[in-house]
C-alpha cells in the first residue's frame, strides 16, 4: 500500500511539473509559434530562388486525440514559385538551407514526382511536393491537438502601407476588371516585422497572357529578377519579396509577398 501511495504521488507531481512530452499534451496555442517560425525559416531557405505565397492559417476541428477526446489541427500552406524547370532544385535547396534541427530531406521518385519532408520541432511537420512546373507546395501541420484556449490576439497589419505592393493596384495597372483582394496572410519575422502575402483576382481578356510579361517588366524596379516569363505563370523576385501573376484564359491572379 505504501508503494502504491508513493507512485500515485509521483504521478501527480510529474503531471503538474514536467514539460509535455507528446503532441497530445501540447495544444495549438503552444504549436502556433513553431508553425509560424517554420514559415519564416522556409522563406529564408528559399531566398532569391523563388517567390513565396503564404496561405491563411486554418484550424480544422473534428479529429480525435483519443477515442473519447476531440481535438483540432492547425495547418498552413506555403507555395513557392520559381523558374519552370527549377522546382526539384528548389526543394533540394530548401532541404540544404534549413537549420540542421529540421532534418530535412527530399526524395525524387521521377522528374515530376519530388517530395520533401522536415520536422519543425514540437511535433510540427512540414511536407512538400512539386505540383507543377516551377511550383512547390509546402504544408505545415501541427497534427491533432487540444483546441486553442482563446482566439488569437493578432496585432499583425491588415493593410498594405506601400501602395505599389498592393496586388489590386498591380492588377488595375495590368488592365484587369472586377478586382477582388483577400485579407493579408501574415506571420511574424524572427527579428521583428511581418512576412506578408496578399492576393487579388480579376478578369481580363483571354489574350492578356501574351503581353502581361512585358507589362510587368515595365512596372518592375531596377533590382527585380525575372524567374519566369512564360504564360500562364509570371514570377518576379523583388528585394525581400516578389510578385506572381497567373493568367488563365480570362482570369488573372496576382500574388504580392513582402519578406523579412
Amino acid at each position: 500500500m505504501l508503494w502504491i501511495a508513493l507512485l500515485a504521488g509521483l504521478a501527480v507531481v510529474s503531471t503538474g511539473e514536467d514539460a509535455p512530452t507528446v503532441r497530445e499534451q501540447r495544444g495549438i496555442d503552444e504549436a502556433r509559434p513553431v508553425a509560424d517560425r517554420s514559415v519564416a525559416d522556409l522563406a529564408t531557405a528559399i531566398g532569391a530562388a523563388g517567390v513565396i505565397e503564404i496561405g491563411p492559417e486554418e484550424i480544422v476541428e473534428g479529429c480525435r486525440i483519443t477515442p473519447i477526446r476531440p481535438g483540432a489541427q492547425l495547418t498552413r500552406m506555403l507555395t513557392a514559385y520559381t523558374a519552370p524547370d527549377d522546382g526539384p532544385a528548389l526543394l533540394d535547396q530548401i532541404a540544404r538551407r534549413l537549420p540542421a534541427r529540421y532534418a530535412a530531406r527530399t526524395r525524387q521518385n521521377s522528374p515530376d514526382d519530388v517530395r520533401f519532408v522536415a520536422d519543425a520541432g514540437e511535433f510540427v511537420s512540414v511536407r512538400g511536393q512539386l505540383v507543377g512546373p516551377g511550383v512547390v507546395h509546402l504544408r505545415i501541420s501541427t497534427g491533432c491537438r487540444p483546441q486553442p484556449s482563446q482566439p488569437v490576439d493578432d496585432d499583425a497589419p491588415t493593410a498594405d502601407t506601400v501602395p505599389q505592393s498592393h496586388p489590386g493596384t498591380l492588377l488595375a495597372a495590368l488592365g484587369a476588371d472586377q478586382v477582388e483582394v483577400t485579407p493579408p496572410a501574415v506571420v511574424p519575422c524572427p527579428a521583428g516585422g511581418w512576412l506578408r502575402t496578399r492576393v487579388a483576382t480579376g478578369v481580363t481578356s483571354p489574350e492578356a497572357a501574351e503581353w502581361i510579361g512585358e507589362a510587368l517588366d515595365s512596372l518592375a524596379r531596377p533590382d527585380t529578377t525575372v524567374l519566369s516569363d512564360q504564360a500562364p505563370l509570371f514570377v518576379q523576385r523583388d528585394g525581400l519579396g516578389g510578385v506572381v501573376v497567373e493568367a488563365d484564359g480570362g482570369e488573372v491572379r496576382a500574388v504580392v509577398t513582402t519578406g523579412c
